[in-house]
């Protein structure tokens, strides 16, 4: 009887002791992984600064990455200092004074800025008298409750704030440009269905008939040729997250008057979240204004889409209803990460400074873009292109 009390006694004792061990073993472990959990909270991902800056004017790219360098908070001031760089020829001639006028000679500028905090977005167009465009759309987002101003009311605001120190006037430069275009009959213009037919004849122009319309598409290819570029576009981010991102355009060049182009409409050219990423497009204006490429490559990346396959969608939609389209864009991760796409031209060249492995400052990147022969796209206006974008990705 005793021996069997004994044993019984054992037995709980034995049974308390794993019973103990068991909790502390699950105590243990419970510390362990909230332990762990707090670490990876403290843990932050590296984020990689870098500028890109779309065509491959590296001057403008480098003075831009030099701002973002001079301190924190600098990812504004840096896409202002690139957009400021292009209204020189060391951009090409398109972007700077007089190589782009309207059909009737006038000379206008817009521009555009983005803040990937707050979403608040500045922009002027046709901004006339007035070149540094890039300072006046800061001020819209800085000093007004509004997202963008024209006309002579931006050149009005402008002047009221003192931006007048750069002048837009006509010269001999532009005259001549718009001699030649004359003497080759108003050769490329932005007119359709009407009379005279306006790819053989100057204006001016009037409607046709709705029975004699001819129901031409929206917009034939405009040609883009390598170092003449009438727009531009920045991206800056910083090693806290922050992104701005900025657009500067002289127009393209014999627009009708009034034209407003995609530099000052948000998520045509630029566009940019802190929480996900930025994006720059460059290219056929009139169809980036109606698909809204920067926005849709952002809103890619929210949906859990990398850059490379965002940047991919993105193009893939323009060809869906725009098989005409020429240009590229350039996707960037909070993170630092980017890649690009193209179509329509052989080849889209954009700069990056910085990023994740700093091969070289203002260092220019390529990529061939698709060539629309041998397949049709299904449901998509008439129009043959080949395979999916090649692009290139900013790290492993």
């Amino acid at each position: 009887m005793r021996f069997s009390q004994s044993c019984c006694l054992q037995i709980l004792i034995l049974l308390l002791l794993l019973l103990k061990s068991a909790c502390t073993v699950q105590e243990k472990l419970r510390k362990y992984l909230w332990r762990s959990a707090q670490h990876k909270k403290l843990i932050k991902p590296k984020i990689h600064p870098l500028v890109i800056s779309t065509w491959n004017y590296r001057d403008a790219n480098l003075q831009a990455w030099s701002v973002l360098k001079e301190g924190p908070r600098r990812t504004r001031q840096a896409v202002i200092q690139g957009c400021l760089a292009c209204q020189h020829k060391r951009c090409g001639s398109l972007l700077a004074e007089g190589s782009a006028p309207d059909e009737e000679g006038n000379l206008t500028v817009e521009a555009a800025l983005m803040d990937g905090k707050t979403l608040e977005f500045g922009a002027v167009a046709g901004l006339e008298g007035i070149q540094q465009g890039i300072l006046v759309a800061d001020a819209v987002q800085q000093h007004t409750k509004h997202s963008l101003i024209v006309g002579k009311g931006a050149e009005k605001f402008a002047r009221s704030l003192g931006y007048q120190e750069k002048k837009l006037s006509a010269s001999r430069s532009t005259e001549n440009v718009l001699r030649e275009w004359r003497l080759q009959h108003c050769q490329p213009n932005f007119w359709r269905d009407v009379r005279p037919v306006p790819t053989e004849n100057c204006g001016p122009y009037y409607p046709l008939p709705d029975d004699f319309l001819h129901w031409q598409p929206m917009r034939q290819e405009y040609l883009i040729q390598e170092g003449q570029h009438d727009h531009i576009a920045f991206l800056a981010l910083d090693d806290t997250g922050q992104l701005h991102v900025a657009s500067h355009s002289s127009g393209a060049r014999f627009r009708i008057p009034g034209r407003v182009g995609d530099s000052a409409v948000p998520g045509a050219g630029i566009y940019a979240d802190n929480e996900v990423g930025g994006a720059v497009a460059s290219g056929d204006g009139d169809v980036l204004m109606r698909h809204l490429p920067a926005f849709l490559a952002v809103e890619a990346l929210r949906s859990g889409h990398n850059a490379s396959a965002a940047a991919e969608l993105v193009i893939h939609r323009l060809l869906k209803h725009n098989t005409e389209f020429n240009g590229g864009i350039v996707v960037v991760t909070r993170l630092g990460s980017f890649a690009a796409a193209c179509a329509g031209l052989d080849e889209f060249q954009f700069v990056v400074s910085g990023g994740h492995e700093y091969l070289s400052m203002a260092r220019v990147e390529s990529i061939k873009c698709v060539e629309r022969e041998n397949e049709i796209i299904v449901e998509g206006p008439t129009g043959p292109f080949v395979r999916i974008p090649e692009k290139i990705n900013g790290n492993a």
